[in-house]
């Protein structure tokens, strides 16, 4: 965000982003709200290429990125928890499935056997349903 003008220039093109106050700042803030790659480029005004290897030689900027994230993920499974103890039935199945390994139960029970001579009449009514009715087909 801020543009490095205190650096003297060693005849390379000047840095387009600088690890400050204000743009630690923001990109703790785009942690916390789990920005994308891209995402975190767009806000700082510059390419993802960019983003990546500005993470990469800024410790500091890795830090703050990911602090914003864990951050950002214990707010949202604060709220999400609220969520269920307040009743929220859909939210109350989703974590016991997340963290209490509770599943959907699938029984399937067949309650009358099904023979093939069954199954290959069942077929042929269909088929032949069809091929008096050819709209159906649609």
């Amino acid at each position: 965000m801020t543009k490095k003008e205190d650096t003297i220039n060693k005849g390379g093109r000047p840095f387009s982003v600088v690890a400050d106050a204000e743009t630690l700042k923001t990109i703790l803030g785009l942690g916390k709200i789990q920005a994308t790659s891209k995402e975190c480029a767009a806000v700082l005004g510059i390419s993802e290429p960019t983003w990546i290897n500005f993470k990469r030689n800024n410790p500091e900027v890795a830090e703050a990125y990911t602090n914003g994230t864990g951050h950002g993920q214990v707010s949202l499974r604060r709220r999400q928890y609220r969520a269920a103890m307040r009743g929220n039935t859909t939210m109350m199945i989703w974590l016991g499935k997340q963290y209490l390994d509770q599943k959907d139960k699938k029984d399937i029970a067949r309650t009358e056997a099904v023979s093939a001579q069954d199954a290959r009449k069942k077929l042929m009514d269909i088929i032949e349903r069809y091929q008096k009715h050819p709209e159906l087909d649609a």
